[in-house]
């Protein structure tokens, strides 16, 4: 099974990567979305960067995809 890796940039700055073994990259990408969610339950992003983020990475290091939630106020 292909493993993938996934670097976290929360409130507090980037994370360390952790790996995960998984079938496909469509079941990474889809648990990459979950872990963001799990973020963003525990707070909101903030400023400067209003953003939250989950990178995906393949098992030689190179980018796949990333994940983001950015939280945007409009003034009106």
């Amino acid at each position: 099974m292909p493993k993938f890796y996934f670097q976290l940039f929360d409130r507090d700055g980037v994370g360390s990567e952790t790996g995960y073994e998984f079938e496909s990259i469509e079941v990474a990408k889809a648990e990459a979305r979950r872990v963001l969610a799990e973020m963003a339950a525990e707070g909101l992003p903030a400023p400067p960067l209003n953003m939250l983020s989950v990178e995906l990475f393949d098992d030689s290091r190179s980018p796949l995809a990333e994940i983001r939630l950015i939280l945007e106020e409009i003034a009106k």
